[in-house]
């Protein structure tokens, strides 16, 4: 199989283009509204643009190559140390990478949580995996790459219908839907670096992708037995069984995911022309529906940082947006951001605030704080959606 590795510059380069460059803005006023404006200084100049992307996607960072706020980055092989000697951020960090991605993505993190210790800003970019669909080849194919997009590679080459990419719990695998094997969906397994792939669930109908729960096991909609129903399988597809029921044909149940805990889903269920946002016991049972406000909603995600909130997409005047269900706080709010561009199937990052969704034709990161949004996905890389985060989990 083969593999693509685009260069660092080929996806760097054309986003500070189109990045919004603030020079000369007021320091201590942007920190007042919870924003710091960075400038980076870095005797690498790749390693630096590769921060610099990776800081310009958070919304609590405003790239300002003219502010006091300066994070000077030097390097010494795979390892550098991360500073800021202004009094209102300053920090100082030693940091190291298995290789030069590594090494970028620990170096944004080192530099996000040095300046944001007054916000307590969390790390996101080294831990944080991202699976996706794109058309590059003209077919749908299974792509990876990181929160630096440093390292993008194809996964799949089957010129076939091939979508649903989901990270196994331990980010090891990706799970995805193909019809190329025998003309009908099935469930496919990766190691996520290119090998070959193998059917693990022979479930004819299969139309949902495999969710990996945190102890490995999958669940995935299958309509095998006339309904769309959800099923749980261990985690090389055995002993697959049914434990959510549709009552008859017109009800859909899919897009399973699973709570922090393990203990619970999040998923889609109702009639296809106005499916709900439903929680439900792993072990099977009865679906509980949550309140949205909205008619047509589909593709929730819980936060695998905070059980307390799920993200879920919407449909309102037939334009797909974000929205957020907060447990804790009893709310279900709309993630406004200033694109105009519709954001769909959300998966959360590594810090528990921002997400990696579809936009329009290419993926973005979105910040559910701010809504600031930044394309991730470069044009050359055609269309692409279906993002799918892994984040490593706190043992």
């Amino acid at each position: 199989m083969r593999l693509f590795a685009l260069l660092a510059a080929f996806f760097v380069l054309p986003l500070f283009a189109e990045s919004t460059i603030v020079i000369n803005e007021g320091v201590e006023a942007e920190l007042q509204k919870g924003i710091i404006p960075v400038a980076i200084v870095s005797d690498d100049p790749t390693l630096g643009a590769l921060v610099q992307f990776a800081l310009s996607t958070h919304g609590a960072i405003r790239i300002s190559p003219g502010s006091s706020v300066k994070v000077k980055i030097g390097r010494n092989a795979l390892s550098a140390v991360v500073a800021c000697d202004n009094a209102r951020c300053a920090f100082e960090t030693n940091v190291e990478g298995r290789d030069e991605d590594q090494l970028a993505l620990r170096v944004a993190d080192a530099a996000l949580v040095g300046l944001g210790r007054r916000w307590q800003l969390k790390p996101m970019f080294a831990d944080t995996k991202v699976a996706f669909v794109s058309k590059f080849t003209g077919h749908s194919e299974i792509y990876t790459t990181n929160l630096a997009r440093s390292k993008t590679m194809r996964i799949t080459s089957y010129r076939s219908t091939t979508y649903g990419p989901r990270w196994s719990a331990d980010g090891s695998r990706i799970f995805f839907i193909s019809s190329m094997r025998v003309g009908f969906p099935e469930i496919f397994s990766t190691n996520g670096i290119g090998a070959a792939s193998n059917v693990i669930v022979g479930v004819s109908g299969a139309l949902g992708a495999a969710s990996s729960g945190p102890d490995g096991r999958l669940a995935f909609a299958s309509s095998n037995q006339g309904t769309m129903d959800i099923f749980v399988a261990g985690p090389s597809g055995q002993g697959a069984s049914r434990v959510i029921i549709a009552p008859n044909k017109d009800v859909v149940n899919t897009d399973p995911c699973w709570s922090p805990d393990g203990s619970r889903f999040a998923l889609t269920s109702g009639p296809s022309g106005h499916p709900g946002i439903y929680v439900a016991s792993s072990a099977g049972g009865g679906l509980t529906r949550i309140s949205t406000g909205h008619s047509y909603c589909t593709e929730p995600r819980w936060n695998p940082a905070n059980a307390q909130q799920i993200i879920f997409t919407y449909s309102e005047a037939a334009v797909l947006h974000l929205g957020l269900i907060d447990f804790a706080k009893s709310t279900v709010s709309s993630i406004e951001t200033a694109s105009p561009i519709p954001l769909s199937h959300a998966s959360w990052c590594a810090d528990g605030r921002h997400v990696v969704a579809t936009q329009g034709t290419g993926i973005a990161v979105v910040d559910t704080v701010t809504g600031k949004t930044t394309r991730l996905s470069t044009s050359q890389l055609g269309e692409c959606y279906q993002p799918d985060c892994w984040v490593r989990r706190a043992n």
